[in-house]
């Protein structure tokens, strides 16, 4: 009997066939093809297409650093992630950043316009409604051979700006993103340099959507910063719809709390959601009303109180006075040096009552306080006939005294703030209802800077870094889709729950990296002979979950054995 000396090759299938999944269902490799220009001189071994799917699929599953996609790629299984057996290797750093280049080459505006136009075809994504919100990308370095700022076609530059993220010693870039109310599916995206205000991003992105979406009868949401007279004057010339909160700098909010503090106003409830805060503690309230005043520009002012953000407002408003008063105490307590100047004590107040916010309802008072001592007239030992002097040394004390009317007028305030729209026909609580759907645009920055680990500072060329950034909208792309389509799915399906997370829990609303959490680490395995050739597969048991999470999302299960 001869005995066959055998070898069993075990590889990680995981999520990356849900992933490619869905880059087919975007048609994605198929765009790189049409996007990406052609290279001079010879064919490369793995096409810029092919890496950047793979890239994709990694910032997705695993995020792991350029220099590292060799070696992950090779404990996947090749065909799932679009390549030949053998080509792993090949996914060197070098020719990563190549693909990073070609795709800096390609007119990514076409590609992504291309993308999403395919992308709201193929998921029929709701388009009236559409959020839009900046964050700051850091960087560690200096960036300092950038190409310069008036040269055209140039990659966004790296350099200092308000920093979103409490850095101001790093430089940055900004980094736009527009969501649909439809499942928070990214439908834009933009870099731009480090040091471009938020204000001035807004007519670009507005006309982007009015591009893709054919119409400008959509309901365009965003931050303060839209509220300017030239972006909000530009959307109503184009017979757009805005939505935007109203800073209180602005001369309407200080008419209408004046006004407030002497006209009854008819304010309805308009929305009640549980305390997020307290379990067992009362609803949050919010009540509405439109104000009796048009903007400057004659647009409509909603007003809204908030039962949460009224305690906020009092409780922050109570502590500063405290704050205040006990500095004041500290400042004044026994033992401590006396203050003999005025000018002195009223300085030491006016900068109190101004750090601590407090000078609306907070008044002071110097008062002079003499304190009388006796000193001998001439030197030596005090006798019957020794003579003294009176001598006075002024002392002033300060005293702080809250104005009560003050108080009382600034706590009919407390809670409310304003929304600013053009539409006409958006009711109050409606209004409402769409603006508090922003958080999520602000959800999708928390995700791609915390669960994708958003790291460009990885790379030192501007141009690789704007790239890799464009790969990052469509791994949240990705992700959002993912997410929109398993819950739709279980809706259709009937389906309460899924059994994702450990210890089996169920999930009322999975997200996706739940989903993804299900399925990676499933192996496939494959007995091999001397010469290589396959003897026997077989594959990991894919848990009951994971199973139902492919069969509502339509992936095929020949992948994973299940065939």
């Amino acid at each position: 009997m001869s005995w066959q000396q055998t070898s069993l090759e075990s590889l990680e299938i995981g999520a990356t066939p849900l992933v490619r999944h869905f880059l087919q269902r975007l048609q994605l490799p198929q765009l790189f093809e049409q996007h990406l220009p052609a290279l001079p001189g010879r064919k490369p071994s793995i096409p810029s297409s092919v890496t950047l799917t793979v890239l994709l699929t990694n910032l997705l599953l695993a995020r792991q650093p350029l220099y590292a996609l060799a070696a992950w790629t090779a404990r996947r299984v090749p065909e799932h992630l679009g390549l030949q057996p053998g080509q792993a290797a090949l996914l060197n750093d070098d020719r990563t950043g190549g693909a990073l280049d070609h795709l800096r080459r390609a007119d990514r505006a076409s590609l992504l316009t291309a993308l999403v136009m395919h992308a709201i075809r193929e998921f029929a994504i709701d388009l009236s409604e559409m959020h839009q919100d900046t964050t700051t990308v850091s960087f560690s370095g200096d960036y300092a051979d950038q190409r310069p700022a008036e040269e055209a076609d140039r990659p966004p530059r790296i350099t200092f700006g308000y920093n979103k993220d409490h850095r101001p010693d790093l430089k940055q870039l900004l980094y736009s993103i527009t969501i649909s109310a439809d499942g928070a599916v990214p439908v834009h995206c933009k870099t731009y340099d480090g040091n471009t205000t938020d204000d001035s991003v807004h007519q670009e992105t507005w006309t982007f959507l009015r591009q893709i979406i054919g119409h400008a009868d959509f309901l365009y949401v965003a931050d303060s910063k839209l509220c300017t007279r030239p972006n909000m004057g530009f959307i109503a010339g184009k017979h757009g719809r805005f939505l935007t909160v109203m800073p209180a700098t602005r001369a309407e909010d200080g008419w209408f709390k004046d006004y407030l503090q002497d006209h009854p106003l008819e304010w309805l409830e308009v929305h009640r959601e549980p305390n997020p805060r307290r379990r067992h503690g009362p609803d949050v309230v919010y009540l509405g009303v439109e104000s009796p005043q048009r903007s400057s520009e004659g647009y409509r002012v909603l007003w809204y109180r908030s039962s949460q953000k009224e305690e906020q407002d009092r409780q922050s408003r109570r502590q500063r006075l405290d704050r205040a008063h006990a500095r004041l105490h500290a400042l004044q307590a026994p033992g401590r040096r006396a203050i003999r100047q005025a000018t002195d004590a009223q300085q030491a107040a006016q900068d109190i009552i101004e750090e601590e916010r407090v000078q609306r309802w907070l008044r002071f008072r110097v008062e002079r306080e003499v304190e009388e001592e006796y000193q001998q007239v001439g030197p030596g030992r005090p006798g019957p006939t020794t003579e003294y002097r009176r001598v006075e040394h002024s002392r002033y004390r300060i005293h702080f005294e809250e104005d009560g009317e003050a108080l009382a007028r600034e706590g009919r305030c407390d809670g409310l703030f304003p929304l600013m729209t053009n539409d006409k026909k958006l009711s109050v609580a409606e209004a409402l209802r769409k603006y508090k759907y922003q958080p999520f645009v602000e959800k999708r920055h928390e995700q791609l800077k915390s669960v994708f680990e958003v790291a460009p500072m990885w790379l030192k060329n501007p141009g690789r870094v704007e790239s890799l950034l464009w790969l990052y909208y469509v791994v949240e792309l990705v992700q959002a889709l993912l997410e929109r389509e398993v819950r739709q799915q279980m809706d259709e399906a009937e389906v309460d729950s899924l059994a994702l997370y450990p210890e089996r829990r169920h999930s009322e609303a999975p997200t996706a990296q739940l989903v993804i959490n299900a399925l990676e680490g499933h192996r496939r395995h494959r007995l091999l002979d001397e010469q290589g050739h396959e003897l026997r597969r077989f594959y990991d048991e894919l848990p009951d979950a994971a199973q139902e999470v492919l069969e509502l999302l339509g992936v095929d299960g020949a992948p994973y054995g299940l065939n």
